[in-house]
């Protein structure tokens, strides 16, 4: 692609070399050429005033010496004839062609004194010629002059060398900044490539390139986000499986074992009033250690609540599944299908409406919820998502803040400079708003802390209670799904706190 980009402007780079290259060089030759036409038709004209007195008064010593002079000093050779052609003075040979071409016009009062443009190849000799005048229209002879041309080819040739070694080096300037140029322009094709390498070989994506055209560093950009989505797309799925298949490898097993256990239960057919098929017998010490009739109703209980387990785990995991898919299309900026569809702009009356009907449940846990912020604020993000948020953080603190508990749920405005999170959803947001749920329960450990959130992760003081655990992971991606952020922390009162803010629309 390199060559293929290069190619056209070296092209066209030649051909705008040439175009000033050209006129230039023949400019000069030119120049030459009529610097030379001057110097000669002066010393002609010299030549024809002395060759007009030696006609005149037939005394042609004079002009003789001279042209003897001319030609020991110039190197040119002259020639002077008479109106009939007959050689006066001079050593040019009268019977070539050329000379006696001039001649003949020259003697019909046609001058010849102006040179053809010379060429670095051009003949070093080269003739002009002019009548000498007599009366009216008629000549009275006619002079020829060789002009010696070798000098002047020579110093056209080495101009011309000079032009040729400017155009060779502007060319050779014009080849680098096109391949300086080009690699700048393919810098991001490049890292494009890079990035497609590295997402299809599973390896982390390279930076994005900082040079290059602005328009291939927003489709570097894009892609690497396209890239960046899918990757975490398929490391999500890749961690739901793991997790998926060691949650529920657990009920499962369980399920089978006490389905075996049921089935090994040996069946009597009674005597008296005992129905005929009625279970009796010792239940497998594999199963609950249960015996006597009512062995397999237990089992069958147990195998029930295994059930209700392994569904509401079933449950949550959609339920996450579905909220790392709407996260992912947030991130990536590309709200598609679901979505793209739901609303995010949906009046929230204050902190009261969404507590409010979780309070019956807290007070039957002996906790008191108390709801601070009364403003009516319009939050970019989806009603049904703000209120499984709450739902989720009021049951987790339910659960594990512990009887006498104080929880505090607020809804505000932050900040005016906490600004809005970075998110180009947010162009129009006017400020950002944090909703606020906090306890004084026991709490969490800095390393629990460190972990919080992470999916099927319940800490260990707290495995004893009925629970999925991801709750929390289900709430930091409908956060990330609405384009806020998501902060779990210690309250000041000692307990767990629980931050996601959202930008305020206007």
């Amino acid at each position: 692609m390199l060559t293929r980009v290069l190619l056209p402007i070296l092209l066209v780079g030649v051909v705008a070399v040439l175009a000033l290259v050209l006129p230039a060089g023949e400019a000069l030759a030119a120049a030459r050429t009529q610097q030379l036409t001057i110097t000669r038709s002066a010393a002609l004209g010299h030549l024809v005033q002395l060759a007009e007195g030696s006609i005149a008064t037939g005394d042609r010593s004079g002009l003789t010496a001279y042209l003897d002079r001319f030609r020991e000093v110039t190197g040119e050779h002259v020639l002077v004839v008479d109106a009939a052609g007959t050689v006066i003075a001079g050593d040019l040979d009268p019977h070539r062609a050329d000379v006696d071409r001039h001649v003949q016009a020259a003697v019909r009062a046609l001058p010849q004194r102006t040179l053809p443009t010379l060429r670095p190849w051009s003949s070093p000799v080269a003739l002009i010629s002019e009548p000498v005048p007599g009366v009216g229209e008629s000549s009275l002879g006619a002079v020829v002059l060789e002009a010696d041309a070798s000098r002047a080819t020579g110093d056209i040739g080495a101009q011309w060398l000079v032009l040729a070694g400017a155009a060779a080096t502007l060319l050779a300037g014009l080849a680098l900044l096109a391949h300086r140029f080009a690699h700048w322009v393919l810098r991001p094709v490049k890292a494009l490539d890079d990035a497609a390498n590295a997402f299809a070989e599973r390896r982390d994506l390279m930076p994005l390139a900082q040079a290059g055209p602005p328009e291939l560093r927003r489709l570097e950009a894009s892609f690497t986000r396209m890239a960046g989505g899918m990757h975490d797309t398929l490391e999500q799925q890749r961690a739901l499986v793991a997790d998926a298949s060691h949650q529920l490898r657990n009920p499962l097993a369980a399920i089978r074992l006490r389905v075996d256990a049921v089935r090994e239960a040996p069946v009597g057919t009674g005597t008296g009033g005992d129905a005929p098929g009625a279970v009796s017998g010792d239940v497998s010490a594999a199963a609950s250690g249960s015996s006597g009739p009512g062995g397999a109703a237990d089992e069958l209980a147990l195998i029930d609540a295994d059930l209700d387990r392994l569904e509401r785990t079933v449950d949550r995991m959609l339920a996450l599944a579905n909220a790392e898919h709407r996260a992912t299309a947030e991130a990536s900026g590309s709200r598609t299908g679901f979505a793209r569809d739901s609303r995010r702009d949906h009046t929230v009356p204050s902190a009261a409406a969404l507590a409010e009907p979780f309070r019956a449940l807290m007070d039957a846990a002996d906790q008191h919820l108390v709801v601070t912020g009364a403003e009516e604020l319009r939050l970019a993000c989806r009603r049904s998502d703000l209120e499984e948020i709450v739902a989720t953080v009021l049951d987790n603190t339910r659960k594990y803040a512990g009887a006498g508990a104080t929880v505090r749920v607020r809804l505000a405005r932050s900040g005016a400079d906490a600004g809005p999170p970075g998110s180009e959803s947010f162009a129009a947001a006017a400020g950002t708003a944090v909703l606020e749920i906090a306890d004084d329960g026991p709490g969490l450990g800095d390393e629990e802390l460190a972990r919080v959130g992470a999916r099927f992760w319940r800490a260990s003081q707290h495995r004893q209670v009925p629970g999925t655990g991801l709750g929390l992971a289900i709430v930091g991606e409908l956060v990330r799904a609405n384009a806020g952020r998501l902060t779990i922390d210690r309250a000041p009162e000692g307990g767990l706190r629980v931050r996601a803010e959202f930008g305020v629309l206007a």
